[in-house]
């Protein structure tokens, strides 16, 4: 599982990619460097929650890993939070609120992913 995890978040991180690139070109108003530092920066937490949720499974308590998912998911949303609080305090006067909702919508897609995989491997 812990291959094809990885497999399939690095497709989502090279879609997403891709996906943040061409959008960015086409639509200039959107702030290129910050979606693709948001994009890197999930993926990195989606690592970072993985061993965490993986260690959690190996104590054998369910509350243990529910605990666990709720801490990776708080861990993502305040990151989150921090970092468009930073973009907000950077870009006072050239605030693009379609960029912020991308940020959320990132977030969403991760969330998302990481809790219907870990799910899984939790059922095993």
């Amino acid at each position: 599982m812990n291959k094809l995890y990885f497999i399939l978040l690095g497709s989502i991180f090279s879609v997403l990619l891709a996906a943040i690139y061409f959008w960015c070109i086409q639509h200039p108003e959107y702030d290129l460097p910050v979606l693709l530092i948001a994009n890197s920066l999930l993926c990195l937490l989606s690592v970072l929650s993985f061993y965490m949720l993986k260690s959690k499974l190996k104590n054998g308590r369910p509350q243990a890993f529910v605990n666990g998912v709720y801490g990776a998911t708080l861990l993502r949303l305040m990151t989150c939070m921090a970092g468009i609080c930073l973009y907000l305090f950077i870009n006072r006067g050239h605030l693009h609120q379609a960029s912020v909702f991308a940020m959320m919508g990132l977030y969403i897609v991760y969330t998302a992913y990481e809790t219907i995989a870990l799910s899984k491997v939790a059922k095993k």
